[in-house]
């Protein structure tokens, strides 16, 4: 029997996203810093983030125009305004369950679990960015 890898119309195998991952993890850095310097205005900046992420996945359902997809997007992004909300009015720890769970539904996107019209790389990038400024959320939060 032939090598399935070499008929040119088998799908390619993606590789493991060590790249975007760590790029993902990097981008987290500057955020360490500004937990530092003014850590009230970092929660607030990471809070707004974290509304405004929802609309990222709406916007590419939009563009495919299945109803259902905009559904579950539209209640994704309003899940996630509802708590970064719950992030500034109660506590921070909303936003670290918010992001962490966002990173979660990014991996679904990422390993086909569910379509999306975005580049492949794009899913673990921020989903480890994600997981990265959650942590950096609960650290900040148990430390002041």
């Amino acid at each position: 029997m032939p090598d399935s890898s070499a008929d040119p119309s088998a799908p390619r195998r993606r590789g493991t996203p060590i790249v975007p991952v760590l790029i993902g993890f990097a981008a987290a850095l500057p955020y360490y810093l500004l937990f530092i310097k003014h850590p009230d205005g970092a929660f607030d900046l990471l809070s707004l983030i974290l509304a405004f992420t929802g609309g990222i996945y709406y916007g590419v359902a939009l563009r495919e125009g299945s109803r259902r997809r905009l559904i579950a997007e539209a209640l994704l992004g309003g899940t996630l305004t509802l708590i970064a909300a719950l992030s500034l009015w109660w506590t921070p720890l909303w936003m670290a369950a918010g992001f962490a769970l966002h990173g979660f539904y990014n991996l679904a996107h990422h390993t086909g679990a569910m379509k999306h019209g975005i580049r492949h790389w794009f899913p673990p990038m921020h989903a480890a960015w994600e997981w990265a400024i959650a942590a950096l959320v609960v650290w900040f939060t148990m430390r002041f």
